[in-house]
């Protein structure tokens, strides 16, 4: 049996469907149960709903019972409302991780980020100290530590917008980034949770190139033909962001601050080979823009 927890997430549903495609019993840990907006694809596909809450310690050793592997991709991001960057990413891992392993699930595969993001930040303290608990751990561990997703990055949530003749610019843009697609991600989770005998181990992922901002934002002009603007941010507005009380704002420029630094992970490529993962580049998400808001 494996446990989704994130499940109905950007990254964790897909992981969840995965799994069932490949012939696994999967539940999925899903706040509200079977009523919540986004259960209705977990239970066409038959997936195990249960009713749980990072955020509600007592309601998790019901969920890990019978488990053999968990695959945890939750996050309060980017909305972190309610504390949530201290109660669902640190205080909610942690006690999954300690119910998880009280169950005696065999395997944990986490997803969490880039090895190369150390500004200081709420998500930053999590993050980190789960996977330290992690790896302190009588489990076998994968630690997921993706670089910044396109489709995310590379789109209107985070003002890079070509269909509307925009992009915002962190920073200079000159520094690389392995821009990896959420797919990928999701690729890398079935992949370790489909081995077995696979011992534990951090993997740094990426996309098949490293790009700078300006280099992504060029193949989206050229693939949309669309003249694109540019919005800088420079660095020292981040920076007096980062200063911020608020821990969504101090989150979020530190990510920000850390894009403007790069994040080049050297390897990629060669560890998506070791496990049959096939890479998806930015011309590739590119081409996914609709063509009529290009033409707007």
């Amino acid at each position: 049996m494996d446990l989704v927890v994130g499940a109905t997430g950007l990254v964790g549903q897909q992981v969840a469907l995965g799994l069932r495609r490949h012939g696994r019993r999967v539940r999925a840990l899903v706040r509200g149960g079977k009523h919540h907006e986004k259960a209705a694809p977990l239970l066409s596909a038959g997936i195990e709903i249960v009713d749980a809450d990072l955020s509600k310690p007592e309601s998790l050793p019901s969920a890990c019972a019978g488990v053999e592997t968990v695959l945890s991709t939750a996050t309060s991001m980017p909305h972190g409302k309610d504390d949530g960057l201290r109660r669902v990413d640190h205080d909610g891992t942690l006690a999954l991780i300690d119910s998880a392993e009280r169950a005696g699930v065999r395997h944990f595969v986490y997803t969490s980020y880039s090895g190369n993001i150390r500004v200081d930040s709420p998500l930053e303290t999590a993050k980190r100290a789960c996977e330290k608990r992690l790896l302190s751990s009588k489990m076998r561990v994968t630690v997921l530590r993706p670089s910044y997703f396109m489709e995310m990055w590379l789109s209107p949530a985070l003002g890079c917008d070509p269909a509307n003749g925009r992009a915002r610019i962190y920073g200079t843009g000159d520094a690389k980034v392995s821009y990896i697609s959420v797919l990928d991600v999701v690729a890398f989770a079935l992949a370790v949770a489909g081995k077995p005998s696979h011992p534990s181990a951090i993997l740094e992922t990426g996309g098949p190139e490293p790009l700078s901002q300006l280099d992504a934002v060029g193949i989206l002009e050229r693939t949309l033909a669309k003249r694109v603007e540019l919005d800088r941010v420079p660095v020292a507005t981040l920076e007096e962001q980062h200063r911020s009380s608020e821990p969504l704002e101090k989150t979020f420029a530190a990510l920000m601050i850390s894009y403007a630094q790069g994040d080049e992970i050297p390897g990629a490529v060669e560890t998506a080979r070791r496990y049959g993962v096939r890479l998806h580049s930015v011309s590739e998400y590119a081409a996914t823009f609709p063509k009529a808001a290009a033409a707007r």
